[in-house]
């Protein structure tokens, strides 16, 4: 067994399954969750060299997504670039950005968003997903290759 870490008598909240328990914990495995209980935390046994989080007062839920998030990176680093914009996020319970198509050169071409992809790999802390161009340059004048785009990995345009 792997590492354990215990968060226990915070607020447990998971919209999406139907989780609201006012007390409760969450067992977590190998960087998966193993468990999610209302029972008193101290019922499920601590073993040595697990990690105990009380979250006495706090809510315990899933990671928030931000559906447009500007990283700047490429052509603005000055202004926020991937390491910092994805350590800010993670900081505030964000775990996926969207990152909008407003760098320089911008998401508009296969070569843009495996940059994007690459740089998120070497500096970033949370999944980012990228929005590519609808149009080239973002000039609105001639249509940029969608379906390349979305083969790169862009989720939206």
């Amino acid at each position: 067994m792997g590492e354990r870490v215990l968060i226990r008598d915070g607020r447990i909240f998971d919209p999406a399954n139907g989780v609201d328990i006012e007390r409760g914990y969450v067992l977590i495995e190998d960087a998966r969750i193993a468990a999610v209980g209302r029972e008193d935390a101290h019922a499920i046994g601590q073993t040595q060299g697990e990690q105990v989080i009380d979250a006495s007062g706090l809510t315990v839920c899933p990671g928030f997504v931000d559906l447009h998030t500007h990283l700047r990176e490429p052509g603005f680093e000055y202004k926020e670039d991937i390491e910092s914009g994805t350590l800010a996020a993670a900081r505030g319970g964000f775990t996926t950005l969207c990152a909008m198509p407003n760098t320089e050169p911008p998401f508009d071409s296969r070569a843009t968003v495996e940059y994007l992809l690459r740089r998120t790999e070497e500096a970033g802390v949370v999944r980012v997903l990228p929005i590519g161009c609808v149009t080239k340059g973002r000039a609105g004048k001639q249509l940029a290759e969608l379906g390349e785009l979305a083969d790169a990995g862009c989720i939206g345009f």
